[in-house]
């Protein structure tokens, strides 16, 4: 095929330079697990409630708020009885780097997705004795990364395609995924001791990803690439069971699972390889997710909490190509003083890129005449372009994250919460063959508030 487009004498040079752009094009391609979650892949939990954010998401046993109730382990809503309602918000700030560098060329990266608005709504009420349905709307998962105004280079420094500034190919990356969730849930307390519950969950998912700008180091190509963007919606169901048990006066105990949530996007992304244009549509499963935990009164004011989410993102469509399962511990504590409450919390995520991903993402064909899942020995390894992906796309790298929070109870009916969260900074790095090498570090901070009212 390149013998063909370019004549013999050029064909290693105008085949590296081609095979550059297959690798960067796909990350255009792909809708991989991005930055905007707080916690652990692209999920965020209980991250962001205003009363368990400040407990570093730490609530699956003993929430605090209904909302954490109908989203976290659905058992737990017995302990909201009576009548409840919260309403709460949350704002997020991704910040995110790359590097990318090859022959004593770098190139700087920042991605400009940010200012993320998380609403959150819940109520709650016991329609029999020991027995309480819930219902609410929160966004619960999603990715984000802008490279418009800072393009990605590829094949820095070989000089290649007159990409200027010493780069192969420059691409204005847009990926972006919002999933939202109603929830209606309902448990029953089986004895004094024992809780059941489940939540049916209606997912609405808005996907878009691609290129949008100015492209450079792409004249010996056909095809436009700075407009490749899809913008597309779907909506999914998945279902979550769940148990509390009191082990004693101060110690209650939880478990409950969650069925993956599939979207699936139709013609996100066309090509033309194999002749002739398609649309290509792709699925994405938010993982199957097993939780457990323990929650104590240390003292009558003090109540301490302990949870572990185990996520299946290395069997979850799309993202299984990149992430490994991972495990999230989550601590947190509330201290009462009076009127006030007083939180802390600390969250770890165990890595999730995977060390060795595959050389395709998604089932993707190719994006315009791009190929994609290219090898060339020597050149190109077959997942050297989802290595990429990687630290552009999908740079979950933070595996610590530290929380505070606050509450005011004005009267017993009304209170005011708030939280603040940090995710550390983490570093990634993987290197290609002809691509050169790819850094990124990246951190979070998030800042939310809600009131809840009780009769």
């Amino acid at each position: 095929m390149y013998r063909e487009l370019f004549p013999p004498k050029n064909y290693r040079r105008i085949n590296l330079w081609r095979l550059q752009k297959v690798s960067l094009l796909a990350l255009a391609s792909t809708v991989s697990p991005g930055v905007l979650a707080l916690n652990t892949g692209t999920d965020l939990n209980l991250s962001l409630k205003p009363i368990a954010g400040g407990m570093a998401g730490a609530a699956y046993t003993r929430p605090q708020e209904v909302s954490a109730a109908l989203f976290g382990n659905p058992a737990t809503l017995t302990q909201f009885k009576g009548f409840n309602f919260g309403l709460g918000a949350a704002l997020l700030e991704p910040v995110v780097d790359n590097y990318q560098s090859n022959n004593g060329f770098t190139n700087h990266s920042p991605s400009l997705a940010q200012n993320y608005i998380a609403p959150d709504v819940a109520l709650s009420g016991e329609v029999l004795p020991g027995f309480v349905v819930g219902g609410g709307v929160a966004l619960d998962s999603g990715l984000g990364a802008d490279y418009r105004t800072h393009p990605i280079n590829g094949g820095a420094g070989l000089g290649l395609g007159g990409a200027g500034a010493g780069g192969a190919a420059t691409l204005p990356l847009v990926v972006e995924l919002l999933s939202f969730s109603a929830n209606v849930g309902a448990a029953y307390e089986v004895t004094p001791d024992l809780s059941l519950g489940a939540a049916l969950t209606v997912g609405f998912g808005l996907g878009q990803f691609g290129t949008t700008g100015n492209t450079s180091g792409l004249g010996g190509l056909s095809g436009d690439f700075g407009g490749t963007t899809s913008s597309v919606h779907n909506i999914s169901l998945r279902g979550s069971l769940g148990a509390t048990y009191q082990l004693t006066d101060d110690v209650k105990l939880g478990v409950s699972v969650k069925s993956p949530l599939q979207y699936h996007y139709h013609n996100v992304l066309s090509t033309t390889v194999g002749g002739g244009q398609e649309y290509q549509s792709v699925k994405l499963d938010q993982p199957l997710e097993v939780t457990w935990g323990i929650a104590a009164n240390a003292t009558p004011n003090l109540l301490l909490e302990a949870d572990v989410a185990w996520k299946n993102w290395s069997q979850s469509s799309l993202y299984k190509d990149v992430y490994d399962d991972q495990f999230l511990a989550m601590l947190g504590g509330q201290y009462s003083l009076g009127k006030w409450q007083l939180r802390s919390g600390y969250s770890y995520a165990s890595e999730i890129l995977r060390n060795n991903p595959n050389g395709t993402v998604g089932g993707f064909s190719g994006l315009g005449t791009l190929p994609l899942d290219t090898n060339v020995p020597g050149v190109l390894n077959s997942n050297d372009l989802i290595k990429v992906v990687q630290t552009t796309l999908g740079p979950v790298v933070w595996e610590h994250t530290a929380t505070a929070g606050l509450g005011y109870a004005f009267t017993p009916q009304f209170r005011l919460d708030a939280f603040a969260a940090y995710a550390f900074e983490g570093t990634a790095s993987r290197s290609t063959l002809a691509l050169g090498d790819y850094h990124v570090t990246s951190s979070e901070w998030a800042l939310g508030a809600g009131a809840n009212f009780k009769f």
